[in-house]
């Protein structure tokens, strides 16, 4: 088995890690290995290696959140039915996808369609999940209602952007760069629009009497906060799913207090470990269902073998990027 380890917390991460080449790996009880088809870079990887993600490394560590496989072998206490399946491996407070082969909680995979592309399926557990809770469990939305995003270019936002246009919500989409708003236009959000100085009033000016059920921030940028919040509802939510300038967000005090404006959070770890099994496999389901019918899906940039897993990091933190980056696993004869 091959697998990338984490040797150094913090600094740059392709300097950071290492191709490790062990032997082969035995389940536990309740848990299963999986032969790994792909598995993403995300962001989280690079907090968690840099030691500023909810889960602290201790080093060596495993590197790698999600991913798809199949399952060869599974331990005592789990249906041996897994088999053979195809998996999509959930996060967890335990990493370990970037590898040939991993070791997993069998509670941590959830079976997803055979002839489904599995890049697309690889990042099935992560951003895809986050969109679809953001929509669905902090607002009670109907068609027709307003929802605004910020960081809309990211791959959360692709993914909120389609499920919102699904189920009939509008989106007001908020971007930093000309052709980042052009990218976002393309995925179908109602209404694109640039960061700067007098963005509260322009926000304000096309949503004319309409207001934002709920803004989803992921900046972290409380001036561009406090511009937004006020397009919200009285009694709105602000929900902060990431914070790409490392500030927490803040909420401006008569906003919160005159308004009831309330902040809240989400981080998928919590929302895995509180969500009902059967309904994990409902929303899982329905996500892959939807990539395979192309409804929702991320763009790809490159894919990189384990053996390449140096210029992977390099390439998945550069700049600028407009796709995915992941690891494609390759076995030895």
């Amino acid at each position: 088995m091959s697998q990338i380890i984490l040797n150094v917390v913090g600094g740059n991460i392709a300097d950071g890690v290492s191709l490790d080449v062990g032997g082969e790996v035995s389940p536990g009880a309740g848990e299963v290995v999986v032969d790994v088809e792909a598995a993403p870079i995300n962001g989280a990887d690079v907090l968690f290696a840099a030691g500023w993600f909810g889960v602290y490394p201790q080093v060596p560590a495993a590197m790698g959140a999600e991913g798809v496989g199949r399952v060869v072998e599974v331990g005592d206490e789990v249906d041996s039915a897994l088999v053979g399946r195809r998996v999509a491996i959930l996060p967890s407070f335990r990493f370990g996808t970037w590898a040939t082969r991993t070791v997993v909680p069998a509670q941590n995979v959830v079976p997803v369609p055979e002839d489904t592309d599995a890049l697309q399926l690889a990042m099935l557990s992560v951003n895809p999940a986050t969109a679809y809770a953001l929509l669905h469990d902090y607002v009670e939305l109907k068609p027709g209602d307003w929802v605004g995003l910020n960081l809309a270019n990211s791959a959360v936002g692709h993914y909120l952007i389609a499920l919102a246009r699904r189920a009939g919500f509008k989106t007001l989409a908020v971007v930093r760069r000309e052709d980042a708003a052009e990218q976002v236009r393309r995925l179908g959000a109602d209404v694109v629009v640039l960061d700067g100085d007098d963005l509260g009033e322009r926000v304000g000016e096309v949503l004319g009497d309409a207001k934002l059920r709920v803004l989803f921030e992921g900046t972290g940028d409380p001036g561009q906060i406090a511009q937004l919040v006020s397009a919200v509802e009285n009694g709105g939510s602000v929900v902060a799913f990431s914070a790409v300038t490392g500030q927490p967000p803040v909420v401006p005090l008569a906003d919160l207090i005159y308004r009831g404006i309330s902040l809240r959070s989400f981080f998928i770890l919590t929302w895995l470990q509180n969500t009902p099994r059967d309904r994990l496999e409902q929303v899982y389901g329905e996500l892959s269902q939807l990539i395979d019918e192309g409804v929702i899906g991320a763009e790809v940039q490159a894919t990189y073998p384990l053996e390449e897993y140096r210029k992977a990091l390099q390439n998945a933190q550069e700049t600028g990027r407009t796709g995915k980056v992941l690891l494609v696993p390759t076995r030895s004869a």
